[in-house]
């Protein structure tokens, strides 16, 4: 590699301006190669704009238009002529509705004085605009325009996956922990309740064989005909890996947590068909009723977990309730 750079840098370099004649570029193709670089950054920035789902406009200084993006046209029915660099404010006033008198807002007496401003704009139809104002380092601002149910559809999405598995769509470790203890706290009103913990039977044989993306899809049916076995109440989780759990609030006896466990045994327990494959479905079932097997989310997690463990010892495809003594295989 040394020797290389030494003969190189023996060799006579040319100008860095030069062309592979020796002879530098003209003004005119200087100028060309730059035009062609600006027309690829206003492709680039203008991709960058529509791929936002919020409204957004950008103003200079002066109250101009710098740039906004097709959602933001498509919101207010902005003709193409309007939504060009150059476009005075006032032009759009006439489109978009006006921000509230006493806010910092573009278009209020406080417009470019570099403030922060967040309100709420009505459209003649009705719809309710949430309007967001940052400035920028130059005199402008930014404005980002959300239909106030689109921003309320947002949040609430936001808020579900915070609480359930993005892949089965059914609650996540944190919902389940919630939820174990509102089903704790009603003990003290005579409210007992049962946890299943449902483990799927040899399932990293199933993604060796079959490839990870059919072991997603068996997580899912699964999913689905948990939740199609318990009531409107019960909660199916999905705790990880290839394991699941199902709350059962208003449980009156063990027998009654039993039968549910037999419903979800028989359910989960059928083979999972996929283009030219059946695969066999096998689940093991822990099972805990509160108050008799614990009061505490740590005493139920343990003794579940002795269930279930006993359960797969026992063969597995099978059910067993947490007995302090002897667990019982159902």
């Amino acid at each position: 590699m040394a020797n290389e750079l030494a003969r190189m840098d023996q060799q006579k370099t040319p100008h860095p301006s030069a062309d592979a004649a020796g002879e530098a570029p003209s003004a005119d193709a200087s100028a060309g190669a730059i035009q062609e670089q600006l027309e690829k950054l206003r492709a680039m920035f203008a991709v960058a704009l529509d791929s936002t789902e919020h409204g957004l406009a950008i103003f200079d200084a002066e109250h101009r238009l710098t740039a906004c993006n097709k959602r933001f046209a498509e919101m207010y029915g902005l003709p193409e002529t309007l939504t060009q660099p150059g476009t005075p404010f006032a032009a759009l006033s006439g489109y978009i509705p006006a921000a509230p008198t006493d806010s910092s807002s573009p278009g209020s007496s406080k417009a470019g004085e570099g403030e922060n401003a967040f309100y709420i704009v009505q459209r003649p139809n009705g719809q309710r605009v949430h309007v967001t104002r940052q400035p920028i380092s130059d005199g402008g601002w930014v404005e980002t325009h959300d239909y106030a149910s689109d921003r309320r559809r947002a949040e609430q999405r936001i808020n579900w996956l915070d609480r359930h598995d993005p892949l089965t769509e059914v609650g996540n470790p944190l919902y389940f922990g919630e939820e174990l203890e509102n089903a704790l706290q009603q003990l003290s009103r005579g409210i007992a309740f049962a946890i299943h913990w449902i483990d799927v039977d040899e399932f990293r044989q199933i993604n060796q064989t079959y490839g990870q993306p059919v072991g997603y899809a068996v997580l899912k049916t699964i999913a689905e005909r948990l939740v199609r076995t318990v009531r409107t109440g019960d909660l199916v989780a999905r705790l990880g890996g290839d394991e699941f759990a199902v709350i059962q609030p208003g449980v009156e006896s063990q027998s009654q947590a039993e039968m549910l466990a037999k419903r979800l045994l028989k359910a989960v327990n059928q083979p999972v068909e996929i283009p030219g494959h059946s695969i066999p479905i096998s689940v093991s079932i822990g099972v805990v009723v509160a108050p008799e097997h614990g009061t505490s989310s740590l005493e139920l997690m343990k003794n579940i977990y002795l269930a279930l463990y006993a359960a797969k010892a026992a063969g597995r495809h099978t059910i067993v309730v947490y007995d302090p003594e002897q667990p019982k295989q159902k």
